[in-house]
């Protein structure tokens, strides 16, 4: 079976296919940020965002951790005797703007200090060299073996709007992988 590769255009579905739709579960990883046209990861490296579900909702914790991209390393030693690197971190919730789970739009609200913080972001586009449809926990078909997915961030009181691919593997995926599929 060749790479699977579904793209949608910001703010329109996903076109139709055999295959269930993705899903939020699929999301429920720690993924790499292996391209960004987002300013502020321009000084990082080793971006990676972790979404796990918040219990008795639909909404889905985010953690992001980096390292600076040229920040020297920390002042204190690993019992190995070498440098740490500083990693610093960014908390908050994404919470679905869509009753349809398949539509794949939130806006992430920064927690903390970051609480003024927003922005709304969505899946434009996902796939894999080994997407397959299984059956989930409760009986219905879910797609499995998803390797990376294209988020769109509209533009923000902080940020410019921008596209970020993330893939579960650190080194990214490959030409073939992608597909060369052309956005709907």
């Amino acid at each position: 079976m060749p790479p699977l590769s579904i793209f949608r255009a910001p703010n329109t579905p996903f076109p139709s296919t055999s295959l269930p739709p993705l899903t939020p579960q699929t999301l429920l990883k720690t993924w790499w940020v292996t391209t960004s046209t987002l300013p502020m990861w321009k000084s990082a490296k080793n971006i990676r965002i972790t979404y796990t579900s918040i219990p008795s909702t639909k909404d889905i914790d985010d953690m992001i951790h980096y390292n600076p991209r040229d920040g020297p390393p920390a002042a204190t030693q690993t019992p190995e005797g070498s440098a740490k690197l500083v990693t610093k971190s960014i908390h908050g919730v994404d919470y679905p703007l869509s009753g349809d789970e398949r539509d794949l739009t939130y806006k992430w609200r920064g927690k903390g200090l970051l609480f003024i913080a927003t922005s709304r972001w969505q899946v434009v586009g996902y796939g894999g060299r080994d997407v397959r449809v299984v059956t989930g926990e409760g009986g219905e078909e879910v797609l499995e073996g998803v390797e990376w997915v294209v988020t769109y961030f509209e533009k923000s009181l902080f940020t410019p709007a921008g596209v970020d691919v993330m893939t579960v593997a650190r080194e990214g995926v490959d030409g073939e992988v992608l597909g060369g599929s052309e956005m709907d």
